[in-house]
């Protein structure tokens, strides 16, 4: 029996990259699709096929899905970074084209990657699993929450991340210790906003059996390790590896204050932010999210505790020279 053809969107990424490297490690005929050139060589390197694509232009998806058994979209503008219009061409209508083609080549599963954050930033108590996306007027939340509705209108199986930690995580990993090794690594208020970790290889696991499993179409579910943990706790442990003793804080107005500095000055450059109001209302969250979907439909378990995360993820940052001397 020939092996299976999966297509990834976004396979130059850090999820995508993870999840092309499980797909051939499995048996699977894997095509990365990518807009950047320079993802060419990560992709073929773990065995998977290339193909540059833009998923805001159409044409440029026209055939590369055909003989796919399934499609993971996971190409998108991330986070607190990118103009509004920037973010619904790719996150938005990006996702319509992939469901298009996808649609037209006769692909009978989409997985389509989502975000926690679709639920908003400004919640005080736990969220049921049922609650619909929120509009909270931040890009990535709208844009987000649109094309996950989008996804599972047109019957993919939606995926929701919480915060994926773990070799090349930018966000949960490789920035966070770039800006404690500079010292100017900040959090608001006490510190005691809710972190909702998912280990990388966990989050690919349970893509994997949204794409395998027949009931998934049509319905979303959170992957996340079912442990929340306060960012003063989980930035803690990039801390000791730097051999910091303490998370610094920052009363919240003051850092939201400096935050809007940052976001002008990078305007006035062209630059991005290293720090954003965005950004600091969604690590002040004091409330978590359900992942019994995620069990009950898929089977699906966490496997990898944050200890164990942690370890795996200081062995890669120690070899890729990424934990250098500290600021004195």
């Amino acid at each position: 029996m020939p092996a299976r053809h999966i297509v990834v969107t976004g396979a130059g990424g850090f999820i995508g990259m993870a999840l092309c490297r499980r797909l051939v490690a499995d048996g699977a005929t894997v095509l990365g699709l990518d807009v950047n050139p320079a993802a060419a060589a990560r992709v073929s390197g773990c065995g998977a096929g290339f193909a540059l694509a833009d998923t805001t232009q159409p044409q440029t998806l026209a055939g590369a899905f055909s003989d796919a058994a399934g499609v993971v979209h996971t190409a998108a503008l991330l986070g607190d970074r990118g103009r509004m219009a920037d973010q619904i061409a790719v996150n938005v209508v990006g996702t319509r084209n992939v469901l298009d083609a996808s649609e037209a080549a006769g692909v009978q599963r989409v997985v389509h990657l989502s975000s926690v954050a679709t639920w908003g930033y400004d919640f005080a108590s736990d969220i049921t699993e049922a609650s619909a996306p929120r509009v909270c007027g931040a890009a990535y939340v709208d844009t987000k929450s649109a094309s996950h509705d989008l996804a599972l209108r047109r019957g993919a199986a939606v995926v929701r991340p919480g915060d994926v930690y773990g070799p090349h995580s930018n966000p949960w990993t490789e920035r966070p210790v770039a800006a404690l090794r500079a010292g100017t690594f900040a959090l608001p208020g006490d510190g005691g906003g809710v972190i909702t970790p998912v280990y990388v290889d966990d989050l690919v696991e349970c893509i994997i059996r949204a794409l395998d499993h027949p009931d998934a179409g049509g319905k979303a579910v959170t992957a996340w390790d079912g442990v929340a943990i306060p960012a003063r706790d989980f930035f803690a442990y990039y801390a000791r590896m730097l051999g910091i003793a303490k998370i610094r804080t920052v009363p919240t107005p003051a850092l939201a204050l400096a935050a809007r500095a940052l976001e002008l000055t990078a305007r006035l450059r062209g630059t991005q932010p290293p720090v954003t109001r965005e950004a600091l209302r969604y690590i002040s969250r004091r409330a978590s999210y359900p992942n019994t979907a995620a069990r009950d439909l898929l089977g699906w378990e966490p496997q990898v505790a944050l200890d164990v995360g942690m370890q795996r993820t200081e062995a890669w940052l120690r070899e890729a020279g990424l934990l250098g001397s500290t600021p004195a």
